[in-house]
């Protein structure tokens, strides 16, 4: 081999093991293949795309990316079920996670327990995706500057927040919280807790105002999303 040669070999092999390798998880074909092609263009970016479970898993397995940047708020699969199986099964692969949803707050401090090294909002700049991927590619973590002050995050960890939004919940607000997740309606709850309606609509108020929601469909949503993530039973009648 000439030694004009085993330099273009070295400059292959180079650029090959400076390439990071991501993978883009979402069921969502059009957004999916926006992220994609934006990380495409820029250079020293490998790229693969994923729309379901199956897909993630087998892409995680045969391309065996750096980074999975994954939608924790998928329609056809639960994202957070999938994040959590992807970072029990390939622990060394960083993941990034968004969501379309709003109040990225109780979405990234989910998604950060469940094993995430990262989450960026929709509302970033599309740069900060770049950073993002780079970061946690590099074996960083990536928490955006507004999350980590409504995450009370220090600037060093953002693994273990200082306080999670479900923990300022009281006791009785958090039983509420867990009904409403099993699709009890404010009477009903008011019935099973032996309270009046008023007081069940006290509570509602305040769990909104804690998790940073503005009305009760939101409440609603994040509430059964929360009891299906964490598999919490229903509560015995009484």
């Amino acid at each position: 081999m000439s030694k004009a040669d085993k330099n273009e070999l070295v400059v292959s092999m180079n650029e090959r093991n400076s390439t990071s390798r991501v993978l883009v998880v979402d069921d969502f074909h059009f957004h999916r293949t926006f992220f994609a092609n934006g990380l495409r263009q820029t250079p020293g970016f490998s790229v693969t795309e994923a729309g379901n479970t199956d897909e993630a898993l087998d892409a995680a397995a045969s391309f065996c990316p750096h980074v999975i940047i994954l939608n924790a708020s998928m329609h056809c699969c639960s994202g957070m079920a999938l994040l959590q199986s992807i970072h029990r099964t390939f622990p060394q692969t960083g993941l990034l996670a968004f969501s379309y949803l709003h109040h990225d707050h109780l979405y990234a401090e989910r998604t950060i327990c469940a094993g995430a090294s990262g989450y960026i909002s929709m509302d970033e700049p599309g740069g900060n995706l770049i950073q993002a991927v780079k970061t946690i590619a590099a074996g960083g973590v990536y928490l955006g500057s507004a999350l980590r002050k409504k995450l009370c995050v220090d600037s060093g960890v953002i693994g273990s927040p200082a306080e999670s939004p479900f923990q300022r919940l009281s006791n009785r607000e958090f039983e509420v919280f867990c009904l409403t997740g099993h699709g009890y309606v404010p009477k009903r709850i008011a019935d099973k807790l032996k309270v009046s309606a008023k007081t069940i609509e006290t509570y509602r108020e305040r769990i909104r105002e804690k998790l940073g929601l503005t009305d009760g469909g939101e409440l609603l949503y994040h509430a059964m999303s929360y009891m299906r993530e964490q598999s919490i039973p229903l509560p015995s009648e009484r």
